[in-house]
């Protein structure tokens, strides 16, 4: 209850409209694929923004912003305990374009001659391209731990050797929290920010781990100043929070030291993202929300020193309420007595019952060394760790691999992050077979455009060898057809990326686009988009099989249907905008005057109605969250803050438990409840909602004929992405492959398979088109203005 009441406190006394607000800008209430549709999918934004980082961070890289030099006697001097020959190499982006590299090459050559020492800009330790993997904690980075579990049946091994900066943007900046100078608050503990930025939760991630211990109930959440002990005025004054996208990699550290790794934020949250300018220039999410929050008397934000201005304060911090509150400094960022310091981490393998590979420990030693904390110094933009802890880390490099049961081991990878030739979400019940019909029911397809060969092509097709296109029949008859049309095509199937260039189609599950998802991943390296074409629809409820989502509800709830719209005021909060295509959009975001949160603002009337909605969800990490936000949320990142969340676990005999199955549980014996599953879950003492796709029209019960006529709002697709020159037309070979899959016969391949569906004549012809299109070059043009690269930008950038 207190969540609700301070969402009508936040309308009663709103924060300032931020002064650069824009018209061309403001949230239109268009979906997700309409702001694409109209405004593109990203690619010019993304080179804006990111060619504008780069040249401030060139700058900064051989730049000295601390040159004062501490002596270094507590720190335990580099005394090699073997002498060693090899090759050993470290990735890190911002290690490699400082000053440490050449520092620490030629140190630790000296030392050990016989080694060869390799920095580069990238590489992970789960692709063994590199030993040592430096840059942002990957164990906060759940896809990336998930993937590493799976792939080398071990834990990774991590300790920390340098602490963030002061105010070096790009060189982890500890985290500031600032107020408007007029607030007479003193300082906070970190059990208070997480009651002012967090909501309610059911836990935590450690790893890949779902902590029930990091849970948290509604009655610790601080929404007013009143709540924080401030009387007067203050006292019923709700608390404006100013933020950055959820998707940048700063939150996730934020969500680690503040949240205990929760991932449910205050849904009052607003969002500030990289933008692009009328005129190519950048603008900068920490410069500017900094300055509209100080604009804003009940405003606060968490950023960095580098957006410091006038109008706004930084609060001393501690890490209980005991005390001591700590002001940041450069010195309490030195010692670790500021608890809101970032700390820059190394990574490598630790095989069970084995120790750190020699050459490892010993250049991981040399890093928390004399020598190489002195490097880090003299680099002049991370601190050195304290001496304690150098000796603190350097006694773990003698530890042994843990043994680990490889059922716990990347458990949520598949939720987390399923490869991209499967489904949106991995199958729940481990019993459908990629071989079954599932359904046998058969669309007309006659309206689909038959396939009559063009020119003869020849050459090799690459395509991943597994996934669900190639376990199913759907795959392998599509080959075998396609190359009894075309002789002279041959197929190789080998798993590989698209991206890097090791396959020439990818077909299954859409790609993610928002902030360091696939798709924007291949923008930035490519500098053009990925051609994606729809293949298929998704099922209507195979698990497994991208199933269209059901809402569920109580068998008592007596709603008779709901909008999209009215789903994203359930399920979703406020937003300042949302990702729609690969940048952040204010088109896409909306007011809190669109929540709902009583079944009595849905229109229903009896036992329930002026009860809250008990909203339950998988845990926001999961893939298919991003799903739905692209469905639902118009592709925002904020969530109603009172949402259960329900992970995949272990039972206690060690078996998998079934996510969707246990939210329809739930809301079975829960008159008040909701949650969205495949319909395949909806289990007794529940009922599929019917769901229109605006406000006014039908309401449609998901069904093999509303999933594949599209009727239903709520189904999913299947894709291929194929890389196409800016320019040039599509490869022939490749562009006749999906002409043949998207034909009558294609689809008649698919329908015979039995779990996806074929595609309506109308999706099918315009994916067609998109087969001719030649799209131009993308160029980011000049700006009115030279950047200056000395501004403040976020502090996302790199870590």
């Amino acid at each position: 209850m207190l969540c609700g009441l301070a969402a009508a406190q936040a309308q009663d006394t709103a924060p300032p409209a931020p002064s650069h607000a824009q018209d061309d800008k403001r949230a239109t209430g268009e979906s997700y694929q309409q702001i694409i549709d109209r405004l593109g999918d990203g690619m010019l934004e993304n080179l804006v923004i990111r060619g504008e980082h780069n040249a401030r961070t060139d700058a900064r890289a051989k730049k000295r912003f601390y040159t004062q030099l501490a002596p270094m006697d507590d720190y335990p001097a580099y005394a090699p305990k073997q002498q060693l020959s090899g090759t050993i190499r470290i990735s890190g982006l911002y290690l490699h374009d400082g000053l440490i590299k050449d520092q620490w090459v030629a140190a630790f050559q000296k030392f050990q001659p016989g080694v060869k020492v390799e920095i580069v800009q990238q590489g992970t330790i789960a692709s063994g391209k590199v030993d040592i993997q430096t840059g942002p904690r990957i164990a906060d980075r759940l896809r990336e731990v998930s993937e590493y579990e799976r792939s080398t049946k071990q834990r990774i091994f991590e300790v920390d050797w340098a602490t963030g900066s002061y105010n070096v943007p790009g060189w982890s900046p500890g985290f500031v929290i600032f107020v408007h100078k007029d607030n007479p608050i003193a300082h906070m503990s970190v059990d208070q920010l997480d009651g002012i930025f967090a909501g309610a939760r059911t836990g935590g991630w450690k790893g890949t781990t779902w902590d029930p211990g990091s849970a948290r109930g509604a009655d610790k959440n601080l929404r007013t100043w009143g709540q924080l002990g401030l009387t007067g005025e203050w006292a019923d004054k709700p608390i404006h929070i100013y933020g950055r996208p959820l998707k940048y990699n700063i939150q996730l550290g934020f969500e680690r030291k503040v949240f205990q790794g929760g991932d449910i934020w205050n849904e009052n949250t607003m969002e500030y993202s990289h933008e692009m300018n009328p005129d190519y220039t950048r603008y900068t999410s920490s410069v500017e929300m900094v300055k509209d929050m100080a604009a804003d008397k009940y405003g606060i934000v968490f950023s960095d020193m580098g957006s410091s201005i006038p109008g706004v304060r930084a609060l001393p911090l501690a890490a209980t309420k005991a005390g001591p509150f700590v002001a940041i400094t450069e010195q309490s960022l030195r010692d670790r007595s500021y608890p809101l310091f970032i700390e820059q981490w190394a990574q490598a393998r630790l095989a069970p019952g084995k120790p750190l590979n020699p050459l490892v420990k010993e250049f991981l030693t040399f890093m928390l060394s004399r020598e190489g904390q002195d490097a880090i110094q003299r680099d002049g933009k991370w601190f050195t760790v304290p001496a304690s802890h150098a000796r603190e880390m350097i006694a773990r490099l003698d530890a042994i691999g843990p043994q680990v049961d490889e059922r716990e081991l990347g458990l949520q990878t598949d939720m987390i992050a399923p490869k991209k030739w499967e489904g949106e979400s991995p199958d729940e019940t481990g019993k459908v077979s990629a071989t079954q019909a599932y359904y046998t029911k058969r669309f007309d397809l006659s309206g689909l455009p038959a396939y009559k060969p063009g020119a003869q092509v020849s050459g090799v097709i690459r395509m991943p060898a597994s996934g669900q296109m190639m376990a199913s029949k759907v795959g392998p008859a599509l080959v075998a057809a396609f190359e009894k049309l075309h002789p002279g095509v041959k197929f190789e199937f080998k798993d590989g990326d698209l991206n890097s260039g090791q396959v020439d189609v990818s077909m299954g599950r859409k790609w993610t686009t928002y902030f360091a998802g696939e798709y924007y991943n291949f923008q930035m390296k490519h500098e053009r988009s990925p051609r994606e074409i729809q293949i298929a629809t998704g099922s209507a409820d195979v698990s497994g099989w991208s199933p269209a989502f059901a809402i569920l509800v109580n068998a008592k709830n007596p709603i008779k249907g709901l909008s999209v719209k009215q789903l994203d005021g359930i399920f979703g909060g406020p937003r300042r905008g949302g990702w729609a295509g690969t940048t952040w959009r204010r088109q896409a975001g909306r007011g809190a005057d669109q929540n709902i949160r009583t079944w009595a603002q849905a229109g229903v009337t009896g036992y329930c109605a002026n009860k809250p909605i008990n909203v339950v969800i998988p845990p926001l990490k999961y893939h298919l969250m991003s799903v739905f936000e692209r469905k639902v949320l118009a592709g925002g990142n904020i969530w109603n803050d009172t949402a259960r969340e329900v992970p995949l676990a272990l039972n206690a005999d060690k078996s998998r438990t079934v996510p969707s199955a246990d939210r329809a549980k739930i809301v079975a014996e829960d008159p008040c409840a909701i949650t969205f599953a495949p319909s395949t879950f909806a289990a007794a003492g529940t009922r599929v909602v019917p769901i229109s796709d605006a406000k006014g029209k039908a309401f449609v019960k998901p069904s093999l004929d509303t999933v594949q006529q599209g009727s239903y709002p709520l189904g999913l697709g299947v894709y291929a992405y194929a890389d196409q020159l800016a320019g040039q037309p599509m490869e022939p070979r490749l562009k006749e492959f999906l002409r043949f899959v998207l034909s009558r016969e294609g689809q008649e391949i698919v329908q015979a398979d039995g779990k996806w569906l074929p595609l309506t004549a109308k999706v099918a012809r315009a994916q067609m088109e998109k087969l001719d299109v030649v799209t131009p070059q993308v160029v980011a043009p000049k700006p009115a203005k030279k950047p200056d690269i000395y501004l403040p930008p976020d502090s996302s950038e790199g870590s």
